[in-house]
């Protein structure tokens, strides 16, 4: 609260309303490197002024009505937030405020969307419990489903958070940043990039059977869940799932992804998959990881990270992956075990030079085991 009639020394309550939160963050991140300058900061504000994302503030949406209406405004409210910079923009998981019975699809939808927000987070009033375990069974079993997957990508996720601390890159974007012309995309908030290479469509009104969605001009997509393939620049009607929304990866794309685990604290890259969505169209792409301790500040400065890079080159019947490291002097990178699965093979690869593979005829994909420390591979596969 900031009432009107307060005095400040520099102004009224209102002259420096806006400008209040960013010096909050300000003194709380300064605070933190002199007393506490081995930890990162977590700073979770709901005020702030252009500039903020400066001290490391994570903003939210407030205490928003737990109702449809209430998730509608969310995409638009982030998107809006990440193009000022404020890249970490998120919602209360659920809804926070009103209703005394629970929306069972909702909340799942909710959760869902969760995923692929830069926070995530169930947070309400005491009416209606945000925590899953209080909730119906089916309910428990759709909020693990959307819970676990977060996990999952934690690898994308950190480079995400990686390339938003490098370059201000934001997690979620408007479709028209690679469509700047597209007239219809300048006022849409109904689908939205997750990073560079997933497409995001969430369910934002209550019994959806179908949605529409565009599908950026840039490239060609898949569906994340079935493979089922889509044509760039073009519309398609989806059909919905109960236990997640329309997700899509740009075709020629790599998505690192680790098995669910309980807690970040264990989180590892010592085992992983690395997904390659193969396309014909796609002669060239890179892709990248990067990893450190989790906890130091600063670390890609100090030499304390690792960065794992991938390439992909289509040369007439050859498809090669490159992985290849950058390893900072100050951290000591581990033998990894990669699971290289290659979507959207059609037919059995007639050779996969030096490595053990095993195509699957039924999703027509092909996986390789790579053991990788910190030199290059290639992976030559004769399609």
């Amino acid at each position: 609260m900031h009432p009107s009639d307060l005095l400040h020394e520099t102004g009224t309550a209102d002259e420096v309303h806006n400008i209040y939160g960013h010096d909050w963050a300000k003194l709380v991140y300064e605070g933190y490197q002199e007393n506490f300058p081995e930890q990162r900061p977590f700073i979770l504000m709901r005020a702030g002024y252009s500039g903020s994302q400066h001290y490391g503030m994570i903003p939210w949406s407030g205490d928003v009505n737990r109702t449809w209406g209430g998730l509608q405004a969310q995409p638009e409210i982030a998107l809006q937030m990440s193009m000022q910079g404020m890249a970490y923009m998120h919602s209360d998981l659920g809804g926070f405020a009103g209703g005394e019975i629970l929306d069972a699809e909702l909340y799942a939808r909710w959760l869902q969307y969760g995923v692929f927000q830069p926070i995530f987070r169930p947070h309400a009033q005491e009416s209606v419990a945000p925590e899953p375990v209080f909730h119906d069974e089916k309910t428990i079993v759709l909020a693990k489903e959307a819970i676990e997957l977060r996990y999952q990508l934690l690898p994308y996720n950190y480079t995400l958070a990686f390339e938003n601390n490098q370059q201000g890159t934001a997690f979620m974007q408007p479709l028209f940043f690679e469509e700047p012309d597209n007239i219809d995309l300048q006022n849409s908030a109904n689908s939205y990039f997750w990073g560079h290479d997933f497409l995001v469509s969430p369910i934002l009104k209550q019994g959806v059977a179908v949605q529409e969605v565009y599908f950026p001009k840039s490239n060609n997509w898949f569906d994340f869940y079935t493979d089922e393939k889509y044509i760039a620049g073009t519309k398609s009607t989806v059909k919905t799932h109960e236990n997640y929304i329309p997700t899509f990866v740009r075709a020629g794309a790599f998505i690192p992804m680790i098995q669910p685990i309980q807690t970040t604290d264990l989180y590892s890259l010592k085992q992983f998959e690395l997904h390659y969505y193969f396309d014909e169209s796609v002669t060239n792409s890179l892709g990248k990881l990067y990893n450190d301790d989790g906890n130091t500040p600063n670390a890609f400065e100090k030499g304390a990270f690792e960065l794992l890079k991938f390439k992909s080159t289509k040369k007439g019947k050859y498809l090669i992956i490159e992985i290849d490291s950058e390893v900072g002097e100050n951290y000591k990178s581990e033998e990894k075990h990669i699971e290289l699965i290659l979507h959207n093979i059609s037919s059995k690869p007639k050779k996969v030079k030096k490595y053990k593979s095993v195509w699957n005829a039924e999703n027509h994909r092909l996986k390789i085991m790579i053991n990788y420390q910190s030199k290059k591979q290639t992976i030559k596969i004769k399609l």
